[in-house]
């Protein structure tokens, strides 16, 4: 076990908890003004607040738990911040059902976060089938849905493979829920396969344009072309046929979209499983392309694991977020892959620079929103 995780262990926290209590009566304390836990810590003991982001390092949220929710999207919504993604189970490897629906953390700086609960829970008694039989559901992206004042949910969802396919992850669907506010319940409201393909779509991203139009882009199945289509005005389904996005590199998966202006950046990475790679960059004048290489925007390593630009720092992109009261801010945002132990699995946030018109990303062991100048 490496050190950080011995730390984190029941008995790293009761070595902890031991020299605390010596040095407390090294200055004459009282001994009885603690509670030998489980942890053996101090049962008044409250998390400090977090003070800057610390990429690679495990983020606690408001009760001191490491934040699980994977595969993740931020929506700013009403002035606060919502942190939607998959709830992994204690315990389950990625090749087990290890995920139990989607989690939700709110926030008012970025920084510390406040558990929310489960908005889609696949377990909840009456929960539909295609959920509570789902091997995966992965990835969800949340947008408000103004026409409809409506919080909508999609998810990569695979079905059991009794439904068909060898391997299990044939098929992927997209699966819809809804929910009147941030922080649900979000209701099942069905799912597609994307893409114009039978297979469906792997890893995809929602892209809510400024003039209120949504996209769905996706690595189409199976031939790993990436491809994006518009979805209905209700956002529920895709509107019409997709078209394949010119430029972009074969087998790129883990989009991640934004708009600066009147270019539209697509971040991405390889297809190797949960292992990490390089990541990729593009950019285009519309959603749906042609797109440009951009090559690779990784800059600086992680001292954490010694990675850097050819291993994405160990991370894979998940989203990007706009800062809003920011000029020119915007947040890359990447997983931290451990498919062993899934609820371990790290996150890394780090500001985007521009050199000219050409996004670039480096290595920060900390950072606040100061490096982004205020409107």
């Amino acid at each position: 076990m490496s050190r950080p995780a011995a730390l984190f262990s029941n008995a790293g926290l009761r070595r902890v908890g031991l020299r605390f209590i010596r040095s407390l009566r090294g200055w004459g304390a009282v001994a009885t003004a603690l509670t030998l836990g489980g942890f053996g810590l101090c049962a008044e003991n409250t998390p400090q607040r977090n003070p800057h982001f610390r990429p690679g390092q495990p983020w606690p949220d408001t009760q001191g738990t490491h934040l699980n929710a994977h595969g993740f999207c931020i929506l700013d919504f009403g002035g606060r911040h919502y942190w939607y993604g998959s709830h992994k189970i204690a315990g389950k490897t990625e090749s087990e059902k290890n995920e139990a629906g989607v989690r939700c953390y709110v926030s008012d700086d970025l920084l510390n976060w406040q558990n929310a609960g489960l908005v889609l829970d696949v377990f909840a008694p009456g929960a539909h089938p295609e959920l509570a039989d789902a091997p995966i559901l992965d990835r969800p992206k949340v947008i408000y849905h103004a026409p409809t004042k409506k919080f909508i949910l999609y998810f990569k969802l695979y079905p059991p493979k009794s439904q068909g396919g060898k391997s299990g992850t044939d098929f992927a669907y997209v699966g819809v829920a809804t929910a009147r506010a941030p922080t649900g319940p979000f209701l099942y409201q069905g799912r597609f396969l994307g893409g114009n393909s039978p297979f469906g779509t792997g890893d995809f991203t929602i892209f809510a344009d400024h003039d209120g139009s949504i996209y769905h882009l996706g690595v189409r199945k199976p031939d790993k072309v990436h491809v994006g289509g518009r979805m209905s005005d209700d956002g529920l389904r895709p509107a019409g046929d997709y078209v394949e996005l010119a430029g972009i590199t074969l087998k790129t998966e883990a989009p991640a979209l934004f708009r600066r202006g009147n270019k539209i950046y697509f971040l991405g990475s390889d297809s190797s499983g949960w292992a990490p790679n390089a990541a990729r960059m593009f950019v285009a004048d519309t959603v749906t392309g042609p797109y440009q290489d951009l090559g690779n925007p990784v800059r600086g390593v992680n001292p954490h694991n010694n990675l850097g630009p050819e291993k994405t720092f160990g991370g894979q992109s998940t989203f990007v977020y706009p800062v809003a009261g920011r000029r020119d801010a915007w947040i890359a945002m990447f997983d931290i892959n451990v498919p062993q132990n899934p609820i371990t699995s790290g996150y890394i946030w780090l500001p985007i620079e521009f050199e000219g018109d050409r996004p670039v990303i480096r290595w920060r062991d900390q950072w606040d929103l100061s490096v982004f100048p205020t409107k």
